[in-house]
This record gives structure tokens, C-alpha cells and sequence, in this order.
């Protein structure tokens, strides 16, 4: 039989593994509601706001003092929702602009630019092991990109680099903010600001637009139920199993279900030397998060 502390850790490791496939499968639900004729700005108001309903409801039963933190990490938990706000629509863009495969490589070049950051203000060491792991990332990144010019838009590219960048101040400033607030409650205040973000800017800009084809509803349940609700609650219940470490690194899957996805539903296909760049990228990422964090948890 098997012993009581590992059944959990198998349990840990099947949630983080269900988290990722979720979000893995976040551009994919995207390309599917694009069919049905939805804008970016609309489709991840709708995503949000139904989020930021169902996490609000599910804290206001569970937990109690939520008011006095977000109280005292109100700055920070605004930034963080410009930042997811930036983040996600860059992202969900560069879906718009070349492959999901593609998307996600490139937005998993985000750990050089966090070990980038933390040297700059957080005055951490960076290592012989962190430049090593970062070189490798980047020399996946660079094989990627330099095998896709003239076959991907431009524009997406810079969509989807862009989506790291952000993405790695979000993280660099979460490791603050969690200090002093929970992780289920600087989430649910994420998606109520970043619900807001999207509110304004189609308000402004005139591309809040619910003409889309009815059918469309099915891929936007699939982003909402399965990408945002079930990963999340699977990944902070794996997480406190696992530990931060073992959970990061396991999260590297994510990219290889959305190319397996976008393979299988749009028929993506990737070079040699693109699967060669692409596994550069995920192996120095999870060396780097192994390096800056020592051995998993």
C-alpha cells in the first residue's frame, strides 16, 4: 500500500498537471471564440468579470478579515490588476497574430526577464548556474524566433513578448504584495480590477461589442470554467501540497499542452529547429527556477 505522505504528493502533482492543461489550453479556447466573431477587449471582460464574481462569492462564504487586507494592499493589488490587465491582452492579441504554439514559447522567455528585474531591484545575486540557465532560454528564444521570420506577423510577436515582459513585473511585484495578502484574495481583487480595466477601455475605444455568434458562448464557458476557475483552485490546492518549487517547476508543462492542443484542434506544426528552440526555453526555464529557488520543495 502506498504510504499516507505519498498518496498527497501524487494528488499535488495531478492538480498542478490539471492547472496546467487548463491554462495551457487558454489560447486555444481564444482561437475558438474568434470564430464566432468576439474582440479581444469583449471576450476578456467577459472572462473577468464572470471570475471576479464567482472568486468574490466563493471568499465572501469561506474567509472573513478580506476587507482589512485589501485595505492595506490596495496600491499594489491595483498595480497588479494594470499589469494582468496588459499581460492578458497582450497575450490574448499575439493569439490573433500567429500560432498558440508559437504564443506560448515566447511568453515563457518571462523568467530572464524576472531574473532581470530582481537583480535590478531586488539587488539578488545572479549565479554562474542563473546566467548558464538564462542563456539557454534565451538561445531558444532566438532559434525560435530566427527560424519563424518571414513566416509569422510581426506584430504578434511583439504581442507575445510583450505579454513576458508584463508577465514578469506582475510576478516580480506579486512577490510582494503576498506578504501580507492571501493568494485566493489578491486574485479575486486581480480579476475585479482587471474586469474594470477591460470595462473602460471598451467603454472608451468602442470594442466592447456582444454581437458575436451565439455558439461562442461554449468556448468562452470552456475559458471560464476549465482556464480560469478549475486552474486556479487546482493550482493553489496542489501548491500547498507540493510546495512553490516542485509546483513551478511542474507548471513548465503548460506550454507543451497548448502546443499539443494546437496541434491537434488547428493543425500546428513546428520545425525541428523550432521543437529544438522550444525545448531550450522550457529547460532553461525550469534550470533557472531551480537555480534562483535551490532544490524542489
Amino acid at each position: 500500500m502506498s504510504s499516507p505522505t505519498v498518496r498527497p504528493r501524487g494528488l499535488g502533482l495531478l492538480l498542478v498537471l490539471v492547472s496546467a492543461l487548463g491554462f495551457g489550453l487558454i489560447p486555444i479556447f481564444a482561437l475558438f471564440a474568434y470564430r464566432g466573431g468576439i474582440r479581444v477587449n469583449t471576450l476578456l471582460f467577459i472572462r473577468f468579470a464572470i471570475s471576479a464574481f464567482v472568486l468574490c462569492g466563493w471568499l465572501a462564504v469561506r474567509r472573513r478579515g478580506i476587507l482589512s487586507q485589501v485595505r492595506a494592499a490596495l496600491p499594489g493589488l491595483a498595480a497588479l490588476g494594470l499589469c494582468y490587465t496588459l499581460q492578458s491582452g497582450f497575450y490574448f492579441s499575439a493569439v490573433k497574430h500567429i500560432t498558440a504554439s508559437l504564443a506560448s514559447i515566447l511568453l515563457y522567455s518571462y523568467p530572464a526577464f524576472v531574473c532581470l528585474l530582481a537583480f535590478l531591484f531586488e539587488r539578488e545575486r545572479v549565479t554562474v548556474r542563473v546566467l548558464l540557465s538564462l542563456g539557454i532560454s534565451l538561445v531558444g528564444v532566438a532559434l525560435v524566433l530566427w527560424t519563424s521570420l518571414g513566416a509569422v506577423h510581426g506584430a504578434g510577436v511583439l504581442f507575445a513578448l510583450g505579454a513576458a515582459v508584463v508577465y514578469s513585473f506582475y510576478i516580480t511585484l506579486a512577490n510582494r504584495v503576498l506578504k501580507n495578502v492571501e493568494p485566493a484574495v489578491a486574485l479575486a481583487c486581480v480579476t475585479v480590477f482587471t474586469t474594470v480595466s477591460f470595462a473602460g477601455l471598451g467603454l472608451a475605444l468602442g470594442t466592447l461589442d456582444f454581437g458575436f455568434a451565439a455558439q461562442t458562448w461554449l468556448p468562452i464557458a470552456g475559458l471560464i470554467g476549465v482556464s480560469t476557475l478549475l486552474a486556479i483552485f487546482a493550482f493553489f490546492r496542489g501548491l500547498e501540497i507540493l510546495g512553490s518549487n516542485t509546483s513551478a517547476i511542474v507548471s513548465m508543462t503548460e506550454p507543451l499542452f497548448t502546443i499539443g492542443a494546437a496541434v491537434l484542434f488547428f493543425g500546428d506544426r513546428l520545425g525541428w529547429q523550432q521543437i529544438v528552440g522550444g525545448a531550450l526555453v522550457l529547460g532553461g526555464t525550469a534550470l533557472v527556477t531551480t537555480a534562483r529557488t535551490g532544490k524542489p520543495s
